[in-house]
């Protein structure tokens, strides 16, 4: 016996609700999740980077900054040399590993020093084992940033995305499968990916992402143009192509044991991997 569920999962871009889905116990019931998503080749995802991102809130005290400057305490300060710190541990982290922050609120005028500042903060990696690890290190850089100002500090982990785990028996079956339909313009899965709420799903059973072309090469996503192309005949005829492809995916795991159980043995070999590595 077998069952096919389809999971609707909304709010990709903004709340990543595949990780409320997981979390709460969603996808437990699937032995392999599949999905399929627009581009401008056919391929598959092989992976993605962890992502950890911050909302961190530094509280000093104000005072004038020409008349009374050694009664106050800069919050400001304190996110600038957060900044700081991170580029100094810049130079100590795995290649693979981004950090990304911007200034969300500067405090106010130049001739007030500021109570407040609040900053954003992105920490990436394609190993989340190594990311739990980096945001301990990023942690001290704040606690630092606000022993050294005389000020306090809250952070809100706002986004916490684990990276996909590529299962390549599973990425190789996809990919006889877009062959086998007549999929266009195939090609190799992307060297650089970003984030997606999938790795949550994908880094807690073997998944794939399935990638169709219709939308015109070069085109970007989340553009003008690639909504547009999401309108077109090109778009429906990928739909039907996609549907395809996975099913008869779903039909191989099914009907041949040993593919499932060799997808399923890689899965937990290259996650075992992946956990131990310092």
């Amino acid at each position: 016996n077998f069952k096919i569920v389809v999971y609707g999962t909304p709010a990709e871009e903004t709340t990543c609700e595949k990780v409320r889905m997981v979390n709460e116990g969603c996808f437990k019931d699937i032995d392999v999740a599949l999905m399929f998503h627009a581009n401008p080749t056919t391929s598959y995802d092989n992976d993605s980077m962890a992502m950890t991102s911050f909302i961190v809130t530094f509280h000093g005290k104000s005072s004038h900054a020409a008349i009374q400057p050694e009664s106050g305490r800069s919050a400001l300060d304190a996110l600038i040399l957060s900044f700081q710190g991170i580029e100094f541990m810049r130079e100590h982290v795995k290649d693979d590993t981004r950090m990304h922050y911007t200034v969300l609120d500067a405090g106010g005028p130049a001739n007030a020093v500021p109570a407040i500042a609040k900053g954003s903060f992105i920490l990436r990696s394609y190993n989340r084992a190594y990311l739990d690890k980096l945001e301990e290190r990023f942690k001290k850089i704040i606690d630092g940033a606000a022993l050294m100002t005389e000020t306090t500090y809250d952070i809100e982990v706002e986004k916490k995305l684990d990276n996909r785990i590529g299962v390549p028996p599973l990425n190789e079956l996809l990919m006889e499968n877009a062959r086998e339909v007549g999929a266009p313009r195939i090609e190799p899965p992307r060297a650089k990916n970003g984030s997606s709420d999938f790795g949550n799903v994908m880094y807690t059973l073997p998944g794939a992402c399935l990638r169709v072309a219709f939308v015109p090469e070069g085109t970007s996503s989340h553009t003008d143009a690639f909504r547009e192309a999401g309108k077109t005949e090109d778009a429906h005829k990928a739909e039907i192509l996609a549907a395809k492809i996975l099913a008869a995916t779903g039909m191989d795991l099914i009907t041949v044991p040993e593919n499932l159980e060799k997808v399923k043995e890689k899965f937990k070999e290259i996650k075992t991997g992946l956990q131990s590595v310092n």
